[in-house]
């Protein structure tokens, strides 16, 4: 069956790059965390063991800030077929490393997989440019809550399926590697998917100079000019919030409700099927009523409360519950600030400028690397975190609304 529509193809590609993300996910926490018998769990004091996690997990972030950006300004040039064929092989790679280093129990083996990823990634960055080739700027929202749905509907069968296949209670050949042995397998996949089904989407090809130094340069770019700079900024602060959140939200799942490896990979997979739900649903109905800015008014201020509900719960329906709150208001904030990024672009340089997006979210995301080896992160911090600099942004995006309007 030949499919042309080309939102049904990027949503596919995109559902097997957050398959192949969210197979390993639970497997992260399982290498550190002493109580479930982790890999590091005599070699590193309980400290060390969560500083060590959260630095290997904001090492792809760190690595995306400087390779998410070269590969997008790559894709505006030679188009985002081949970056993305190019992206999945560096995955596999980077997943045969990692594999190396939990056989070996190689720390240092593992953080260059994850950094080295993230230099040679950029996949999803990639993504949302063909989106934003394929789409309006009325119809961006919307369909930038695709790379939602489909990292959600990744999450649910890939985190399940993560907690599953390094337990090896369930079969006695289940181990940590499994599940980047079945990730390897899914990327190789999504490649022969792209090569034979995937159609390019990029039909303005830019001449721009390309450089490896191209994510700090965005960040200078993202604050020179004036019309995005604001955005950025909001950009930046909700990202950070968010993803010390997502960073420690699998210890905080194992260490209130006490959770092994397959049912902490459900409810790691329960939360991806909110998020499908929540950009699936409601954001497309959200998005008939409501422009980018007004939703990006409404949703930060019950996105930065919705932080503080998730330490309420005790019961894991009611906390699920919760995590639904959370999850919707992230839906909506994140498809609508980077659809206003995109609308602001020229549609020649929509790969570069969701690259100085990319720039500003990978840099956001690997910040909790600093607050690591400064502060001791109780589970619960993020929370807390995550509400205050949320609201943090929201007053600065009303303020900025302000003076861009007043003459």
């Amino acid at each position: 069956m030949e499919i042309r529509d080309p939102l049904i193809l990027i949503f596919i590609t995109n559902f097997l790059d957050m398959l192949g993300f969210g197979i390993i996910l639970p497997v992260f926490g399982f290498i550190f965390f002493p109580e479930n018998g982790g890999l590091f769990s005599d070699i590193y004091d309980a400290d060390s063991l969560t500083r060590r996690y959260i630095i290997l997990i904001a090492s792809f972030s760190l690595g995306s800030f400087f390779g998410a950006p070269f590969t997008g300004s790559l894709s505006d040039r030679f188009g985002r077929k081949p970056m993305l064929i190019l992206t999945y092989i560096t995955n596999i790679c980077g997943y045969l490393l990692f594999i190396y280093g939990i056989n070996h129990a190689d720390y240092t083996s593992m953080y260059i997989a994850r950094l080295g990823a993230g230099l040679t990634g950029g996949s999803l960055l990639i993504i949302q440019s063909a989106l934003a080739d394929v789409s309006s700027p009325e119809n961006k929202t919307r369909n930038f809550g695709i790379t939602g749905i489909a990292f959600g509907l990744g999450f649910i069968i890939g985190a399940f399926l993560g907690g599953i296949l390094s337990d090896p209670a369930i079969c006695t050949w289940f181990s940590l590697t499994t599940p980047f042995w079945v990730a390897a397998f899914i990327f190789l996949i999504n490649i022969l998917f792209l090569w034979y089904y995937f159609e390019e989407t990029n039909h303005h090809r830019s001449s721009q100079k390309i450089s490896l130094l191209t994510g700090p340069k965005n960040i200078v770019q993202a604050f020179k000019t004036r019309q995005l700079m604001h955005i950025f900024i909001v950009i930046f602060l909700i990202t950070l919030g968010f993803n010390f959140f997502v960073q420690l939200f699998q210890f905080y799942i194992m260490d209130t409700f006490r959770y092994g490896r397959t049912a902490t990979g459900i409810v790691l997979g329960s939360f991806g099927l909110l998020i499908a739900l929540s950009q699936g649903l409601i954001l497309p109905q959200m998005t008939k009523r409501y422009s980018a800015h007004q939703l990006t008014r409404m949703s930060l201020p019950l996105f930065a409360l919705a932080y503080l509900f998730i330490l309420l719960p005790r019961q894991i329906g009611i906390f699920i519950g919760a995590v639904f709150f959370l999850v919707i208001m992230q839906g909506l904030s994140f498809p609508s600030t980077l659809s206003i990024v995109s609308n602001r672009a020229g549609r020649d340089a929509q790969g570069k400028t969701i690259g100085i997006n990319q720039s500003v979210q990978s840099l956001a995301a690997a910040s909790p690397i600093l607050f690591s080896l400064f502060v001791k992160a109780e589970y619960y911090y993020p929370m807390y975190f995550g509400a205050a600099i949320t609201l943090l942004a929201w007053i600065y995006y009303l303020w900025s609304e302000n003076k861009i309007k007043s003459p």
